[in-house]
């Protein structure tokens, strides 16, 4: 949606853009949350499709069911209209039509999905939380369970587990919908359903040890004091193994003991996963690098949330015809790993098949500006190693190895860019001297500080894995949409050195953090800025509303 606000009118000109969704509609999900029991109203959240690509684009509303990328083409399909003309879910249709669409330039957005995590019964039981009709869903839900404990005929065993209310995730997603919970017992349910009101119970479970982990720890600890006063129960430290028709059984971490909670609705926000059609996505690009790229292949077989997107959002091994945003992408440095061989070679210059640690230190000093993850590890070395000048002949000569090892391997890319030669703009796990010392006496096998070519190999996979993707929010999927809105409007036309010579200009996509936002019921929220730290409370809810 940031893209087709951000691209002007004039721009879109430039190109016939199609968008395709299953949806008609976009949804602003950082507060569909607030959408459960009405403290945000749906249409606040939801901006129809055909509003976003007027003037600029042609909308078909058809789910994307395959890329074929060595042919560019698109396959998407819909359901047939129901027999039952009253019939809106399309459940119960039977056949679809489909089509194709080619493309020159493919934007990808699909998003991700939920992850159950192979939990038993999670699918037969809870209720995702990825769409304004799941929101819908649950309110229908609850509602349904207070009429059912106002029966008559309903014991107060029956009325406890049918007003037990469980969220399980203690991410925002989670703490959010807990949290709009909470308001409505406290506004609504309590003039609505007094008589029920001492049977009402809601539970919020984590598999982590604090509420909302990626905030600061004074964020956390605010959040789960301020849920505590709202009776809002909180179960850190637990990791469900089984959601049945009327329990959720989970293990407490500390103890491994199993803890049952009866439940009338449960509600599943523990994470996501990469689309299945990006899992397509990745094997039609393997098949389209083989014999091309192995660095290409080697990339998209690594395991990653979503698809590999170097610092420009061009899919690895697309060759410029195929961008990724949102948590469809990951957006990362190149790995080490596939260089290993170039690597050792480049480093080991006395030639005896092992690594010194002085031969080391030169090595990572030398391929920093190739791959910024090996830098605390230089200058780890460089403390503790005995200090060589700036000029040293070793280091040059290691760096002049290094790039035309690289210069061999990218040649075989062919069409596809360079994009080990690129900063890319994403985050690297930082870590102590400690750290970096335990790290290199576990892959020293035999401790006499030096490295032969398997503990080199070793010690590679370990720094690759300090590689960190942005977060999976929509504050990066915007930002990735303006930039590409920039890009298009500098000319594309779905070729590397096209996107190449654009993204000169415009220069890598880089993301600014303006901050972490959570809603915790009551007009309080808590607001994790970047400079100024931790704030919670009414003060932080204000903020909230002005924010979002």
């Amino acid at each position: 949606a940031t893209f087709m606000t951000a691209l002007s009118k004039e721009d879109a000109q430039k190109y016939n853009i199609t968008l395709v969704s299953p949806r008609n509609h976009f949804l602003y999900t950082p507060l569909l949350p607030c959408c459960v029991m009405g403290s945000v109203e749906e249409r606040n959240v939801l901006t129809p499709m055909r509003q976003l690509t007027k003037g600029k684009a042609t909308f078909i509303e058809a789910k994307c069911e395959a890329i074929d990328t060595v042919n560019q083409t698109v396959r998407c399909g819909r359901q047939l209209v129901p027999q039952s003309r009253a019939d809106m879910s399309g459940d119960q249709v039977e056949g679809k039509v489909t089509f194709d669409l080619d493309y020159d330039i493919l934007l990808y957005a699909v998003g991700a999905q939920t992850n159950d995590f192979n939990c038993p019964g999670v699918k037969e039981h809870a209720f995702f939380f990825k769409e304004i009709s799941d929101a819908r869903k649950v309110r229908e839900k609850i509602i349904d369970m207070f009429e059912r404990a106002s029966l008559p005929t309903t014991t107060p065993e029956e009325r406890d587990a049918l007003l037990s209310f469980v969220v399980v995730g203690g991410g925002p997603t989670g703490v959010e919908v807990a949290a709009d919970l909470a308001d409505f017992v406290a506004d609504d349910a309590v003039e609505l359903y007094p008589h029920l009101m001492d049977y009402i119970k809601i539970s919020l479970i984590d598999v982590g040890e604090r509420l909302l982990s990626t905030y600061s720890e004074d964020v956390s600890e605010a959040s789960k004091n301020v849920f505590e006063s709202k009776s809002i129960e909180v179960l850190s430290g637990c990791r469900v193994v089984e959601i049945t028709s009327d329990e959720v059984r989970m293990k407490q971490k500390a103890d491994d003991k199993v803890k049952i909670l009866k439940y009338g609705c449960a509600v599943w926000a523990a994470g996501i996963k990469e689309n299945q059609l990006t899992s397509q996505l990745k094997e039609s690009l393997i098949q389209k690098n083989m014999g091309v790229s192995d660095l290409n292949v080697t990339s998209l077989r690594a395991p990653t949330r979503g698809i590999v997107v170097d610092e420009n959002l061009q899919v690895r091994g697309s060759a410029g015809s195929i961008m990724a945003i949102g948590d469809a992408a990951t957006v990362r440095h190149d790995r080490t790993l596939p260089f290993v061989e170039e690597l050792f070679a480049a480093g080991d210059v006395d030639k005896s098949g092992e690594l010194d640690m002085g031969e080391l230190r030169n090595l990572f000093k030398a391929a920093s500006e190739q791959f910024p993850q090996l830098e605390a590890y230089a200058r780890y070395l460089e403390e503790t190693c005995k200090p060589d000048t700036s000029d040293d002949p070793r280091t040059a000569a290691i760096a002049q190895l290094f790039a035309k090892a690289l210069d061999r391997e990218q040649n075989a890319f062919k069409a596809a860019v360079r994009l080990t030669n690129e900063r890319v703009g994403s985050r690297t796990v930082q870590k102590s001297s400690e750290a970096i010392a335990q790290e290199l006496a576990e892959v020293d096998a035999n401790s006499n500080m030096q490295l032969d070519f398997e503990e080199f190999k070793d010690l590679l996979s370990r720094i690759d894995l300090n590689l960190q993707a942005f977060p999976p929010t929509a504050q990066v999927a915007a930002q990735q949409g303006k930039y590409l809105a920039d890009l298009f409007a500098k000319g594309l036309d779905g070729k590397a050195e096209t996107l190449e010579a654009a993204a000169q200009n415009a220069g890598p996509f880089t993301y600014f953090h303006k901050g972490s936002l959570a809603y915790l019921g009551d007009g309080e929220a808590a607001f994790d800025l970047p400079v100024l730290g931790a704030l919670t409370g009414k003060l932080a809810g204000v903020a909230w509303k002005l924010y979002e």
